[in-house]
């Protein structure tokens, strides 16, 4: 038991950071998890909910201090007459302010309503960071596909290593027979070479395609940020794929983020040019104070409410409101488009599935008949009423039946697969 367990030990260090078994599913996964752009999800979310926050304040009282120092070229004064008047009645002439003036003002405002600007802003940093959310998930799709191109290239190219190493076995073993036929007299050394030919070239397809499946599953294994090498099993997907009826990519949501916050700016736009109405309350310190007939620094206070308008926004709300509605028919005409050209390649791919279908219906009906023909083909040479030569095509064509089985198979996972990415995960 010891043993046993130091065994399992080493083999699990032995294979440790590669992964046994990987289903397509989990490269998906495993993809998105590894993409340098989804790392931006969590700045996103962080820069909406600061800019909300930030955008939020306005609602906040605003707190102000002014100072001011001023000289002036004229002050209030009675007129000569009620200065007369004033003299003749003994009262003794009334101080007025000097030209030099002073005043600290801190003043506390609450605004009451914007016009509703601060609510559009914050709707607009929403959808911006939606928009910005679905450009990710735009180019992930890009990397999904990718995957299903390697991931489907890996399966083929296992099933072909597996047909050609069942081909090698039967070449060498007819190879074998061959050297008996030339013992007999059936056969030639040139029918030994032709065999011996076709197995070299089999083993320059075989090397060929064990590289080409190193290749493959290195950039697989970059793609999901994981380790796996020739041990890796990769699951044949299954082909009760759930496919959606609607489409639900990311570009249409990424559209309609866009028309949108197309309608917020519109909104905002309206909002600039509303009045604003609050609350304030000032305290000064001042000379003069609110009486002007008072002299010299005195403290004052006042509160109340106000309202202001700019009417500047009102001029170019037309132009602006008009550029908005050319941007939402631009966004609409690139969805349309958009769809129109997904509609067509979903048309080739729907095609491609039933073609790839109907090819496999045929493909065990055309192994079986290559078989027979095969058999019927070895039977023939034995008797000498049939060359080595034509055997060796026949051999040939039946192996062909089988790769084309396997390709076709392959073809229609795929197809299906790529349906279900053009339509939507």
């Amino acid at each position: 038991m010891k043993k046993l367990i130091l065994l399992l030990l080493f083999y699990s260090l032995s294979i440790s950071g590669y992964m046994q078994n990987l289903n397509i599913e989990q490269c998906y996964a495993l993809a998105r998890q590894n993409y340098p752009l989804i790392k931006q999800y969590d700045l996103i979310e962080k820069s909406k909910t600061y800019n909300l926050a930030y955008a939020a304040k306005s609602y906040l009282p605003q707190l102000s201090l002014q100072a001011r120092a001023s000289w002036q070229t004229d002050i209030t004064e009675f007129p000569d007459e009620f200065n007369n008047i004033m003299d003749r009645m003994g009262v003794d002439g009334i101080e007025f302010p000097s030209k030099d003036q002073y005043r600290i003002v801190l003043e506390l405002y609450q605004s009451i309503w914007d016009g509703g600007l601060t609510a559009s802003k914050q709707k607009s940093i929403k959808a911006q960071s939606e928009i910005e959310k679905q450009n990710m998930e735009v180019s992930l799709y890009a990397v999904y596909q990718q995957i299903n191109q390697l991931y489907f290239g890996i399966l083929l190219l296992e099933e072909q290593l597996k047909q050609n190493e069942l081909f090698m076995k039967e070449l060498n073993r007819n190879y074998q027979r061959i050297e008996k036929f030339i013992d007999n007299g059936l056969a030639n050394s040139s029918d030994l070479n032709k065999i011996k030919v076709e197995i070299l070239m089999r083993e320059q397809t075989k090397s060929e395609m064990t590289y080409n499946r190193k290749a493959y599953v290195l950039m697989l294994s970059l793609l999901i940020g994981q380790n796996i090498n020739e041990e890796t099993r990769l699951e044949k997907p299954k082909s009760s794929i759930d496919i959606k009826e609607e489409i639900n990519r990311p570009e249409l949501k990424r559209y309609d983020a866009q028309l949108k916050l197309n309608d917020i700016q519109q909104k905002a736009t309206l909002a600039k040019g509303m009045p604003r109405i609050g609350l304030f309350a000032q305290g000064a310190y001042a000379n003069p104070g609110l009486n002007m007939f008072k002299s010299g620094f005195s403290p004052y206070f006042m509160g109340g409410i106000s309202l202001s308008w700019n009417f500047s926004g009102l001029y170019t709300y037309g132009d602006e409101n008009k550029n908005l509605n050319i941007n939402a028919n631009s966004i609409a005409i690139q969805k349309e488009t958009f769809l129109f050209n997904l509609n067509q390649q979903v048309s080739k791919t729907n095609s491609d599935i039933e073609k790839a279908k109907e090819l496999m219906q045929k493909d065990d009906e055309i192994i079986a008949l290559r078989e027979q023909i095969k058999t019927t083909s070895e039977v023939k040479v034995e008797n000498g009423t049939l060359s080595v030569n034509d055997y060796l095509q026949d051999i040939v064509l039946a192996d062909m039946a089988r790769q084309n089985k396997v390709l076709h198979e392959m073809q229609w996972l795929l197809a299906l697969y790529q349906l279900n990415i053009e339509k939507g995960l």
